[in-house]
């Protein structure tokens, strides 16, 4: 048996009937719920907010439409006060100011100072430009938002010689105005690494902890990189210990293995092979001595000895031990991957209409869920639910979603998700979609859009 099913239930909502959606900024320190007419791309520190086309093919004239508006995050380290920001000066950010005030404050938690102004945009240095005196001014608007050790700066600008109309107003208000904090915020990465550190010199004193590379640390003689426990912690900053010290408590117990533990006999570990999906830039650069298999989407695939509440990944050294090839090493961690399905059917939400099903997610998450989809017989049972061709997105190791290539506006919207859990996900893959069909599984390519009528 491959699949049991549960209730029906939509986990990817249809945004086309939505008005808004819900943002999460960096590393989860707030939400916005963003309003039908925008939308909002990330990147590092700062969110970039736009309005939204409404005609893919019409171009907007109203010049009070031309604005630009980003917001900018921090967090504000209370160890170091040189990090906290002095009383905030407008022309920091928009030189050259004509006209400032000061404005109402956000309705919204934390402190909160608004102002509005106007400013001259620099001159070009063109000769003509000085002959003819030519001066353009552009209105903008700045919120500076402080609350527990998050900063958020927002600044709205228009094109020059445009005003900032009400509607445009008020619609970024609106966004400002959604703004949820969380009650307790995440770390940024060097501060977490710092808490690891303190956490590993307390509970292993004899062993020497230090930072190492540009997000690891070594304890001992094993060196740790921290990006999945960061991830980890994301979800849920109030575990941090219980997230943290059973990783760094397996890499302890490791280093005290003795020889017949680090290379076992292949007769003790040869039930307990299994394969399992890496992403191609991680296995090249943090695990190039263990066995790898090229497969496709950015990925590999590597194999591990399971020890029930971890894995460890097989060594090269351990093949010339076992006196087996690759191909040999991969064809024993198959049929223990078919073992392990049988043993462990798949429990999937089903999601569809009419007794057609379009879409489908394992019920919970495991850490052998997204390599099922090595298993030829996974393939057929999928081809027989969702059609003879259909699109994978793997964001995670413990999570995949299949869905039919009959509704493509759901395949673009599960593709929007994959993007997202891919960034936010503990043990990541790749956020490109793939395809299973007759032929096996090959990476998905977004078809062109129809050409209008």
């Amino acid at each position: 048996m491959l699949f049991g099913y549960s209730t029906l239930s939509d986990r990817f909502e249809n945004s086309s009937d939505r008005e808004s959606t819900v943002f999460r900024g960096p590393a989860n320190w707030f939400t916005l719920t963003v309003p039908g007419a925008l939308r909002l791309k990330q990147t590092d520190a700062f969110i970039e907010v736009h309005r939204r086309a409404q005609h893919t093919e019409s171009v907007h004239t109203d010049r009070s439409e031309q604005w630009s508006m980003t917001l900018y995050t921090a967090w504000i380290d209370v160890d170091e006060p040189q990090t906290h920001p002095p009383v905030f000066n407008p022309s920091t950010l928009f030189p050259k100011v004509s006209r400032s005030q000061t404005e109402p404050p956000l309705s919204i938690s934390g402190r909160c100072q608004t102002w509005s102004g106007r400013s001259v945009q620099a001159r070009s240095d063109a000769w003509w430009s000085v002959l003819l005196r030519l001066k353009s001014t552009y209105e903008w608007r700045l919120w500076v938002i402080e609350h527990d050790r998050i900063m958020v700066v927002a600044s709205l600008q228009s094109a020059a010689g445009c005003r900032l109309d009400r509607d445009t107003l008020e619609l970024c208000e609106s966004l400002l105005n959604s703004l949820q904090f969380s009650d307790l915020p995440a770390m940024p990465p060097e501060l977490f690494r710092r808490e690891v550190l303190q956490l590993a010199q307390k509970h292993f004193p004899l062993l020497q902890v230090r930072t190492s590379g540009s997000f690891n640390v070594q304890l001992g003689e094993s060196e740790i990189n921290l990006s999945n426990f960061y991830r980890s912690y994301l979800q849920d900053p109030a575990r941090l210990k219980r997230i943290v010290l059973p990783g760094l408590t397996t890499v302890v117990r490791l280093q005290e293995w003795g020889p017949d533990q680090l290379m076992p006999p292949l007769s003790t570990v040869c039930d307990r092979i299994m394969p399992m999906l890496y992403p191609d830039q991680d296995a090249e650069q943090g695990l190039s001595e263990f066995v790898k298999v090229p497969w496709v989407g950015g990925l590999s695939v590597m194999f591990v000895i399971d020890e029930d509440d971890t894995y460890r990944f097989v060594h090269r050294r351990m093949l010339g031990t076992w006196q087996l090839t690759v191909e040999e090493v991969e064809e024993i961690a198959i049929r223990n991957l078919d073992r392990f399905a049988d043993q462990h059917p798949l429990e999937v939400t089903a999601v569809g209409e009419s007794g057609r099903t379009r879409m489908l997610v394992p019920l919970e998450p495991n850490a052998y869920n997204s390599v099922r989809l090595l298993g030829r017989q996974l393939h057929r049972r999928l081809r027989e639910i969702l059609g003879p061709e259909l699109v994978i997105g793997v964001p995670n190791r413990d999570f995949f979603v299949a869905v039919s290539l009959e509704h493509p506006d759901l395949v673009r919207q599960v593709h929007q998700r994959v993007l997202q859990d891919y960034q936010s996900m503990h043990h990541p893959l790749t956020n490109r979609l793939l395809v299973i069909s007759a032929d096996g599984v090959s990476e998905y390519c977004e078809p062109p859009p129809s050409p209008a009528p």
